[in-house]
């Protein structure tokens, strides 16, 4: 996703992103998904639906509005970025 075109024109992004996404390597839970689920219109994105079950995640974060129509999947919140922040800042204020 970091190496889309669109965000090729935000200076030193890709070096950023690539920092974060190394510091995030090292403290993360990875998880193998063990259920095939095939829900979305693309095929590619059913992988994340399937991860956030095995991971029995609380949210799926995605821009990806177009295939992701749901706002929810066994109890897995899928919200925006802009979205989860909002509820992210809530949760802070309660």
């Amino acid at each position: 996703m970091i190496s889309r075109g669109k965000f090729s024109k935000i200076k030193g992004f890709s070096e950023r992103a690539e920092a974060l996404l190394n510091a995030i390597k090292e403290i993360a839970f990875w998880f193998e998904p063990k259920e095939e689920i095939n829900i979305l219109s693309d095929p590619d994105d059913d992988m994340f639906i399937e991860l956030a079950v095995e991971a029995d995640a609380s949210y799926i974060v995605t821009g990806n509005t177009q295939h992701f129509i749901m706002q929810e999947f066994r109890g897995i919140l899928i919200l925006s970025p802009k979205e989860f922040y909002e509820e992210w800042v809530k949760s802070l204020l309660s």
